[in-house]
């Protein structure tokens, strides 16, 4: 019996902590765990809001591509070359046969105010939500050589260029087609 108290008085001094420390290392590896996942779950929502930001900049590019391919097609502004200028007047560009030789409206200052044309401008669409700003377009007169069989030697297409913005300023689409109505 003397034994058996002797064995059971010294067992608890032989541990020395051990499950305190063996606890520790299980806190702190949990710990790191759960600040790593919390980063990379906030480093995802960010990359999801950036995406739906640039497809809704995106998606207003498209609306203002069409916005302006109505302009040209229903507006009466828009015969030919009839209103082109080189100053862009009222968003319509024209610098000769060649196309545009210098292309300063291309910057963005040239394309969130005057001469470049607000969304809507033409065919009463309204605004567009959730957009920092309306996108805005310019439409350039292109005439060229008819290579095939035509009416006439001289052929009028249009090239629309457009600059969109998402929900953030600082996400910026630009489009650009040709369109030959």
């Amino acid at each position: 019996m003397n034994m058996m108290n002797r064995n059971f008085i010294q067992f608890p001094h032989r541990q020395h902590g051990a499950a305190l420390l063996t606890g520790l290392i299980f806190m702190v590896i949990l710990t790191l765990l759960g600040i790593t996942a919390a980063r990379m779950a906030g480093l995802e929502e960010r990359m999801s809001g950036n995406m739906r930001d640039r497809a809704l900049a995106m998606q207003a590019a498209e609306m203002a591509l069409r916005d302006a391919e109505q302009d040209i097609l229903t507006s009466g502004r828009i015969s030919g070359l009839t209103n082109f200028v080189a100053a862009c007047t009222n968003g319509l560009c024209y610098n000769g046969p060649a196309g545009y030789a210098a292309p300063v409206w291309t910057t963005a200052n040239y394309m969130t105010a005057a001469p470049s044309v607000e969304y809507g401008a033409f065919t009463g669409t309204g605004d567009i939500a959730g957009l920092s700003a309306d996108p805005r377009y310019l439409i350039e007169a292109i005439q060229k050589y008819c290579w095939r069989k035509c009416e006439s030697d001289l052929t009028t297409g249009y090239r629309i260029t457009v600059r969109a913005q998402g929900a953030n300023p600082s996400t910026v689409v630009w489009l650009q087609e040709i369109f030959k109505p």
